[in-house]
């Protein structure tokens, strides 16, 4: 049950609540959440029932310092292994990993966080854990380039999933979160999330307004959003989201005493996005990381309204050309050297070179 609202001072949104289970195996247990993803991570994703369970897992991995999705995706991959047959009791320590076992899922937290036992196969997250385990737990492991998803199945929303391929931190719902599929808000466009029509542009169009208005100036993008999502009426939200790209440019120039105007703001957004491109680039991050889990593109949803959806590697190829097309990449998913000078970006074509990547 919720307490009371624990907002940033003067927020409309008051989007953290402080919570108390007052039922359950651990009734009594006050936490600041939890929120949907850890929710989801410790509900969904593990069969977890008991919502105190899930308040406490909340409230353990912040003590702790871990993070909700990770740790309940790599509890959950283990419990799946365990339920497959992959890993034995012995394997386990002793612990009962089926699905649903929330005494196991609060021993196994506490493990993680002391790398005790098994929760040191499990502490560098679900990849590092397969990689150990072995006996073809790479393929069950739902991840891009080693961050373990969120909680939103991307069989069904294409722009949604295209981000989570293409993101520079990995899976990552907050690069370019897709509100247009996820809300159904036409802002810039009205879309079918089942569509992938138009999905590599939509997708940028995210990455770069996040960017440009969120993490660049530091601000909260439940502020920025807020406004779109209390209207869906397409000329409305058209209107507010031009009033908030002005709003952050003139907050930008008062702040640094350079003048931004929205066109500049936006640029700065593809531009730090292009250059976190060119550092993962740099590190060995190619096309071959821009893909799916492979599940995803071979198992369709089973129900409900998006039932037999999924994401072919086929699919996920065109949408991958035309999203490096729209960044001005090649089909590599390297930028460009004329796109890197148009982006005041040419400092880096030395560096990637040097790296034995070939941007000519």
């Amino acid at each position: 049950d919720t307490l009371r609202s624990n907002p940033c001072h003067n927020c409309p949104v008051g989007c953290s609540q402080i919570r108390i289970a007052k039922s359950g195996d651990y009734r009594g247990t006050l936490t600041e959440g939890p929120e949907f993803e850890t929710s989801w991570s410790f509900g969904g994703t593990t069969g977890v029932t008991d919502a105190s369970a899930i308040y406490l897992a909340d409230k353990l991995c912040d003590e702790y310092g871990l993070d909700t999705i990770s740790v309940g995706n790599t509890i959950a991959l283990a419990m799946e292994l365990y339920e497959r047959g992959d890993l034995s009791p012995k394997d386990v320590d002793g612990l009962d990993l089926h699905f649903g076992n929330h005494k196991a899922m609060i021993e196994l937290i506490h493990r993680i966080a002391r790398r005790e036992g098994f929760g040191d196969v499990l502490a560098d997250g679900a990849v590092k854990a397969s990689e150990r385990i072995g006996r073809g737990s790479e393929r069950l492991v739902m991840h891009v380039k080693g961050l373990e998803l969120p909680g939103y199945d991307v069989r069904a929303a294409k722009a949604q999933g295209l981000n989570y391929q293409t993101a520079f931190t990995g899976g990552d719902h907050n690069r370019g979160y897709a509100f247009q599929e996820i809300f159904g808000i036409p802002v810039p466009v009205q879309t079918d999330r089942f569509d992938p029509e138009g999905k590599a542009e939509l997708t940028k169009w995210n990455q770069v307004m996040e960017m440009a208005l969120c993490d660049c100036p530091t601000i909260c993008s439940f502020m920025i959003s807020e406004g779109l999502l209390r209207d869906t009426e397409e000329g409305l939200a058209q209107e507010l989201s031009e009033v908030r790209v002005g709003t952050v440019s003139e907050l930008v120039s008062a702040a640094t005493g350079i003048e931004f105007s929205p066109q500049d703001l936006i640029l700065l957004g593809e531009r730090v996005n292009t250059l976190a491109r060119c550092f993962n680039l740099r590190e060995g991050f190619t096309r071959k990381d821009d893909y799916l889990p492979i599940r995803l593109a071979e198992e369709p949803i089973p129900g409900g309204a998006s039932e037999g959806h999924r994401t072919s590697r086929e699919e996920q190829d065109q949408l991958l050309d035309q999203y490096y097309e729209a960044y001005g990449y090649d089909r590599r998913g390297y930028p460009t050297v004329e796109r890197l000078h148009q982006l005041s970006l040419a400092h880096v074509i030395d560096d990637l070179n040097a790296s034995g990547l070939d941007l000519t």
